[in-house]
């Protein structure tokens, strides 16, 4: 759901955002488990975001992390 005031989004409400990056990054085939596990362990010491760290481990490239980010509903891009 969006709020506009003015003709400007003000605010964004979704669901989406509640299923786990993890595993919609091993449903879509995008990272394997042990890759996962390895970054979920790396997270409980960095308390980075987890598609940072998978990145930066070369699990993950930022456009495929991005995609799933705007599915997963917490990346919003706007454009005029």
């Amino acid at each position: 759901m969006f709020e506009l005031e003015r003709n400007a989004v003000t605010g964004v409400e979704s669901d989406a955002g509640k299923r786990p990056i993890g595993e919609m990054l091993l449903e879509g085939e995008l990272i394997i488990p042990h890759d996962l596990e390895f970054a979920l362990e790396q997270q409980k010491y960095s308390k980075e975001p987890l598609g940072e760290i998978l990145v930066r481990m070369g699990a993950l490239n930022q456009s495929d992390l991005d995609a799933v980010l705007a599915q997963q509903g917490t990346l919003f891009t706007f454009s005029s």
